[in-house]
């Protein structure tokens, strides 16, 4: 079955004025499409996160923090819907963050450079963050206001077989260039790397979401299958107020919350675990503790891959 991506409707802007005039209506104005912009932000009980952030407060006693490092995730199925629930006709913008094709549409959004404080490319070991940001997923809707915004996070399978089936990895287009575990198992859908201070030192944190067991070990992802076993494709419905006003915020503290930060500390040659440190280590494996509390906070049932937008707290609606 292949996935739906109706939403994101690749007619020119100039076809909705044409289709208004051949009804023939007189004025055209409400029909037209306007332009706008879906921003993203990442936030910590209503503050803005960012590459030179300490975060404090979180794990079990409240005594652990985290500097982001990198933060990037894809947006695909993005749906704006009116005050009636009604599906308004949408068209995002072509570049190299937001890339289409008959498979499917997808959207990269980039909250981190790669430069300063916890960003910089020295901060951590597994540190693998752009320069590039992208903040706003942009194009033009017909109709509204828009009352509600609704996506899933991650690429969609359909897209994610096509892409892989007629590429390399450095030859995808951008933005389906990164992100990927590699060209057998596919993409990560969500990526948040950081720095990890506790009482007892310094350590790492890695929350790596993506789907699982996409294709034969000795083969591509998804040649064989029509999707991964384990989708572990978020899914987000929130309530917007004011669109050029409102962003979609993921909320750190409950991205981790739950988590313990303690992790395996690893030998770097061998990668034999050696003991345990201040970290999270969460790769989407349910042999890994952390990602019991990353799924059910992104409303990810880790024992089919489903996802309830209602149970996804990582995400909502708020004014930076």
């Amino acid at each position: 079955m292949r996935d739906s991506h109706r939403a994101f409707t690749l007619v020119p802007p100039a076809a909705f004025a044409a289709l208004a005039l051949a009804c023939g209506g007189d004025d055209t104005t409400a029909t037209l499409p306007e332009p706008f912009a879906l921003r993203f932000a990442a936030m910590a009980n209503g503050a803005p996160v960012g590459c030179t952030t300490s975060l404090a407060g979180l794990g079990p006693d409240g005594g652990d923090g985290v500097g982001l490092g990198d933060l990037r995730f894809y947006i695909s199925r993005l749906q704006l819907l009116d005050a009636d629930g009604t599906l308004l006709e949408t068209v995002l913008d072509q570049d190299e963050f937001q890339y289409a094709s008959d498979a499917g549409s997808v959207a990269l959004v980039d909250l981190t450079g790669n430069t300063e404080g916890t960003c910089a490319s020295n901060a951590i070991a597994g540190a693998e963050g752009t320069a590039r940001t992208h903040e706003a997923i942009t194009g033009t809707v017909r109709g509204g206001p828009v009352a509600r915004v609704a996506f899933d996070v991650g690429v969609p399978q359909d897209l994610m077989r096509e892409t892989i089936a007629n590429n390399t990895p450095e030859g995808a287009p951008s933005p389906l260039d990164e992100m990927y575990w590699n060209w057998a198992s596919g993409y990560r859908h969500f990526v948040m790397n950081f720095t990890v201070s506790s009482p007892t030192g310094a350590g790492e944190g890695y929350v790596h979401v993506g789907s699982r067991n996409c294709g034969p070990d000795d083969g591509l992802a998804l040649e064989d299958r029509d999707k991964c076993e384990f989708v572990n494709t978020p899914v987000v419905s929130l309530a917007v107020t004011d669109l050029e006003l409102d962003a979609v915020v993921v909320e750190v503290p409950r991205l981790l919350q739950g988590i313990d930060f303690v992790a395996p500390i690893y030998d770097t040659t061998t990668f034999e675990v050696l003991g345990e440190g201040p970290g999270v280590e969460c790769h989407s494996s349910p042999m890994q503790p952390d990602c019991a509390s990353v799924f059910s906070n992104l409303g990810l049932d880790m024992a089919s891959g489903e996802a309830s937008p209602a149970s996804n707290g990582v995400f909502s609606i708020a004014r930076p």
